[in-house]
């Protein structure tokens, strides 16, 4: 079920000094994932050793991008397992023979449980509160943002002349579907034109919706990065504060 290298790093990096092992998890083509291995090489993220790839789709392009970063790969297809419960299992084994401190679910369509002492985190493209929970991934949640938009509108309670903002976040991952503290988020201004072609239906749902998906992802890009240096100061300050 399982196949890539694994490499287990030490939680000393080779030049010394603290470092933790950062694990991404998708399940598409690895944009989001790319940001962060980019970033790494680029030196912008010197918090981690580098990080690994789990794939939980078979032959997915994010191995390729991780592959490109000259960075391990691990693919690990969900449909291979029976259950959730088992793949979760499977994965978790993986995760702890990696030394795993910290993962980031970055376009992981599948439910991945909490592990203990390794935190984990989820990027949504909207408000969770508002644009989560089960099956709110991909063009689904931007358009259950364009349909709340369009309510607004109907009652009355906005012009198509005001701005409307969708809101990317970064959150803590838990049992519950995007129900985690938040880490990071950022307004994002719909533009115009997909407000509007989208309440005179001049763009069908699906249009609309990938637009503004395209509006939102270079933002992810930024954030992504950024969130991944926030979350692993926290476990470094974490790990000297305990000596």
């Amino acid at each position: 079920m399982e196949k890539g290298i694994k490499q287990k790093y030490s939680p000393k990096s080779s030049a010394g000094g603290d470092k933790i092992n950062l694990a991404l998890i998708a399940s598409g083509s690895g944009t989001d994932a790319n940001s962060i291995m980019e970033a790494w090489e680029a030196g912008c993220i010197p918090e981690i050793n580098p990080p690994i790839l789990i794939s939980t789709k078979k032959g997915a392009g994010c191995l390729e991008k991780a592959r490109s970063h000259g960075l391990n790969t691990v693919e690990k297809n969900y449909k291979d397992f029976p259950s959730p419960d088992l793949f979760n299992r499977d994965l978790a084994q993986t995760l702890k023979s990696n030394f795993t401190d910290l993962i980031f679910l970055v376009g992981c369509i599948h439910k991945v449980y909490p592990i203990e002492g390794i935190s984990m985190y989820n990027i949504h493209p909207a408000d969770p509160a508002r644009h989560g929970g089960d099956k709110m991934y991909g063009l689904a949640v931007h358009q259950h943002v364009l349909e709340e938009v369009k309510d607004l509108l109907y009652r009355g309670k906005k012009m198509v002349s005001d701005n409307f903002y969708t809101y990317s976040t970064v959150h803590e991952a838990t049992l519950d579907y995007d129900g985690g503290d938040m880490l990071l988020r950022q307004a994002v201004l719909i533009p115009d034109n997909i407000v509007k072609g989208f309440y005179e239906e001049m763009m069908d749902p699906k249009q609309a919706a990938k637009a503004l998906q395209e509006v939102v992802l270079p933002y992810e890009w930024l954030m992504l990065p950024a969130a991944v240096r926030m979350s692993a100061r926290r476990i470094l300050e974490k790990r000297r504060a305990l000596g």
